[in-house]
């Protein structure tokens, strides 16, 4: 199904190209993005845009797609896209910015939004967006405003889920979770389904004699390594990884710890989850749960598109489990604009940024579960709603879940916020890592505010993400 909406995308983008493409290029020199070519009916300013993001798999295709269908509709505008791989992004990003080369428009991580702007390397967008956009329609987790002014905006918005297979869940006779954000599992009920669904070679489970624990056929959960799966957990337990003020670390308050240390007992206690130094082995996450090797996890909404990919549509959400209160997050990273000195092609990299948010025009990207849209419409809307969620993969369970976390309370990163995030979660993570690795919590994280105090250099916008952790 998806690829063959895929394809009928496509191929309207490629007639549409093809109308408005025609017409042979003359050779000339580039200056502040824009060249003269020849095009169809003569000689016209051809403003060429760099843009480069880390979008990978289907996202990635989902881009493309949006990008040559821009063009099509703006035969003024080229996009040469670079597409790098996150885990160097942004040490090539900053090495294309020292010689000169940055791109026009670049997806980055949150935190280097506010820090490249206050440098004066980013264009404001706010002048441009009051005059093409309704501020009212916008989801604020989309928008990186900062001293009023906007540095950067996201093309779509992300949130945190539980993806479960229905298949074991029947198989294994649990109930099936709530998909309302407000009344999720407790964090006893979510270890008690992982419990039942955890099965060596030989159907036994965790608690029974004889249960192989080298030898898992499922895993009922798994474990992550990355701060930000875990940030909503610390948050659900009136913790955090570092405080909003930016001037201490609270990833070791006891609230902080006491969830730490329930994931660490997924792995040794409970025996339900592998350890993280090994999933790397293993087959991803989404191919596991498609495969029924795996139970459940907690990840991101944006997974969807890889079961998209796979036409698999038997998998059931829900909301992260609850430690004290319920915690739901909304994110998405930025597009921002560097500023190139010329109206013109600023004009069009913001046109580019608006382009790859309209769900109108970048349907893959929100049809496959990539992105969810940053207008409060597409959610309200009947046909705009239709657009992107009539489709196997924006399920009732999904469709529900939606419903409900946008009439819940939602935390905000701390990487939105935070100075110098990258840096101080540098040092946090091999401590984070340690645990995951048997180490005793409190052992762990000893003398870490110490190591990471150099580091700290506040905020740039005050977000109350905890409340209880000192």
């Amino acid at each position: 199904m998806r690829k063959k909406w895929l394809g009928i995308l496509l191929a309207c983008v490629l007639v549409t190209g093809t109308l408005g493409g025609c017409g042979s290029q003359a050779e000339s020199s580039t200056e502040n993005g824009t060249v003269k070519e020849e095009a169809a009916g003569g000689e016209n300013d051809i403003i060429h845009l760099k843009y480069t993001t880390w979008s990978a798999g289907g996202e990635q295709t989902a881009v493309k797609q949006a990008i040559a269908s821009f063009e099509a509709q703006n035969p003024d505008i080229k996009v040469e896209a670079e597409f790098i791989d996150n885990a160097n992004y942004t040490a090539k990003l900053n090495t294309l910015m020292a010689a000169g080369d940055a791109p026009n428009v670049a997806q980055l991580n949150g935190y280097l939004a506010p820090e490249y702007g206050a440098k004066g390397q980013l264009l404001d967008l706010k002048p441009y967006l009051e005059e093409q956009v309704d501020f009212d329609d916008i989801l604020p987790e989309a928008l990186f405003e900062y001293d009023d002014k906007i540095w950067g905006m996201t093309f779509g918005v992300e949130c945190q889920l539980v993806f479960y297979n229905r298949e074991l869940f029947r198989q294994a006779g649990v109930e099936e979770p709530s998909t309302d954000a407000g009344n999720p599992w407790t964090w006893e009920e979510y270890v008690a389904a992982a419990r039942k669904l955890t099965t060596d070679i030989n159907g036994k489970h965790p608690e029974e004699a004889g249960f192989d624990t080298n030898n898992i056929a499922v895993w009922g959960t798994k474990v992550f390594d990355a701060p930000v799966f875990n940030f909503t957990l610390l948050n659900s337990n009136g913790g955090a990884f570092i405080a909003a003020e930016g001037d201490k670390l609270l990833v070791d308050s006891a609230e902080s710890k006491e969830v730490l240390k329930a994931l660490q007992d997924l792995i040794y206690v409970d025996k339900v989850a592998p350890k993280p130094s090994v999933t790397s082995a293993m087959p991803s996450s989404q191919q596991m749960l498609m495969d029924g090797q795996l139970g459940m996890y907690i990840g991101g909404q944006f997974e969807i598109a890889t079961f998209a990919e796979a036409d698999y549509g038997d998998f059931g959400v829900a909301p992260l489990p609850v430690f004290k209160k319920p915690a739901s997050m909304i994110w998405g990273e930025p597009l921002v604009v560097y500023d190139s000195k010329d109206e013109k092609v600023n004009a069009a990299a913001v046109k580019l940024v608006l382009a790859l948010g309209n769900p109108a025009e970048v349907s893959d990207l929100f049809i496959t579960g990539a992105q969810m849209p940053i207008y409060k419409s597409w959610y309200s809307d009947p046909e705009k709603l239709k657009v992107w969620t009539d489709n196997p993969w924006h399920n009732e369970k999904l469709m529900s879940y939606f419903d409900s976390l946008f009439k819940t309370e939602t935390t905000s990163r701390e990487a939105y916020y935070v100075k110098n995030y990258d840096p101080i979660m540098a040092i946090v993570q091999p401590r984070l890592d340690k645990i995951w690795d048997g180490q005793d919590v409190n052992d762990a994280l000893d003398g870490i505010q110490e190591e990471v105090k150099p580091e700290m250099q506040g905020y740039y916008k005050l977000v109350n993400y905890y409340s209880d952790a000192q």
